[in-house]
C-alpha cells in the first residue's frame, strides 16, 4: 500500500544526542513532505516541539505533543485537540507526590509548573523552551486539569515502584509511558501517539496501512505497533523494538529515520 503520511518522533529518533538535526535529515524530510504529510510526533510540550518543527522549514505542519494529549499546528501554533488529567485525580496523585517526596512536574497551558526549584530539575532544562513557573503550595491544589504530569526520577527501579503504586490506585482513570531519560509521563487514559494519528489520519482520510513512523522509546510503542510500516532506530529502548515491525541498522545519529525515508520514497540527495 503506498506511504501517504510518515510520523517522525523527535528525540532520540530524529534529534541527534546534542538536540540537532543534521542538515541531511531536513534535506530528506522536505522532499518527503512533497509526497506525504509529515507529523512531528513527540512527548515534548508544544512550545518545545514547534521550536524543533521549525527548523524542518515545512510550514503548518501537525504537532503531535505530550504524547498524543495535544494536536497543534507549527507555524500558527493553532490547537486542534487537547486532553488532560481530570483535576480530582490529578490533585490526589500530586498529594502522594508530596507525601513520598517525589520530583513532580505539572503542565497546565503548555506552562511547565513546580512547587520551588530542585538541583534534579536543573537536566530537564534540554527538553525546554521556556523557564519553569514555581507555584508554592499552590503547585498541589491545580485550578485546572493538567495536561500532564511528569515525575522524574533517574533510579529506574525507584521509577518503576512509582508506576507500580499509579497504576494500583489510578490506572482506571490514567496511565504512564517511560519516555525515556529519567521521566514517567502521566497522562489521560487512552492518550496516546496512536490515537493522534488516526484523529489526524481520519481528518485526511489516510488509514494506518498508509502510514509510517519512526521512534525509540515506549511512548512511540502505540503508534510504531499501529502503523502500516514502522521503525526502531538501531539504539532504540527494548519497549520500541519490540513494536516496531523493523529496527533500523543506524541510530538516530547516523540519520537512521532519514536514510530509511529516503529509501521509502525514493529520493535521491
Amino acid at each position: 500500500m503506498k506511504i501517504r503520511l510518515a510520523a517522525i518522533d523527535l528525540d532520540g529518533t530524529l534529534l541527534r544526542d546534542d538536540m540537532t538535526i543534521s542538515d541531511f535529515s531536513k534535506a530528506v524530510i522536505r522532499k518527503a513532505a512533497e509526497q506525504v504529510k509529515i507529523v512531528v510526533a513527540t512527548g515534548r510540550m508544544f512550545d518545545s516541539a514547534r521550536e524543533k518543527a521549525w527548523l524542518l522549514g515545512l510550514g503548518d505542519v501537525p504537532v503531535i505533543c505530550y504524547t498524543g494529549a495535544w494536536i497543534g499546528l507549527a507555524e500558527s501554533g493553532r490547537i486542534l485537540c487537547r486532553e488532560g488529567i481530570p483535576l480530582c485525580t490529578a490533585e490526589e496523585i500530586l498529594r502522594d507526590g508530596r507525601e513520598k517526596g517525589w520530583l513532580i512536574q505539572s503542565y497546565i497551558d503548555d506552562k511547565i509548573c513546580l512547587p520551588a526549584p530542585s538541583e534534579a530539575e536543573e537536566r530537564c532544562r534540554k527538553y525546554r523552551s521556556k523557564a519553569a513557573v514555581y507555584l508554592g503550595d499552590r503547585f498541589y491544589h491545580p485550578a485546572k486539569e493538567p495536561t500532564r504530569l511528569i515525575v522524574v526520577e533517574e533510579d529506574e527501579a525507584a521509577r518503576e515502584a512509582i508506576r507500580i503504586f499509579l497504576e494500583a490506585h489510578y490506572g482506571d482513570i490514567v496511565e504512564m509511558v517511560h519516555p525515556g531519560d529519567m521521566f514517567l509521563d502521566i497522562h489521560k487514559k487512552g492518550v496516546s501517539k496512536a490515537s493522534a494519528l488516526r484523529r489526524l489520519g481520519s481528518r485526511w482520510g489516510i488509514v494506518p496501512e498508509e502510514m509510517v513512523s519512526f521512534g525509540n522509546t515506549e511512548n512511540d510503542a502505540s503508534m510504531l505497533a499501529m502503523t502500516g510500516l514502522s521503525y526502531a532506530v538501531a539504539n532504540a529502548e527494548p519497549e520500541a523494538k519490540a513494536a516496531a515491525k523493523e529496527i533500523l541498522p543506524l541510530t538516530n545519529n547516523e540519520d537512521g529515520p532519514a536514510r530509511q525515508l529516503a529509501r521509502l520514497l525514493h529520493i535521491a540527495l
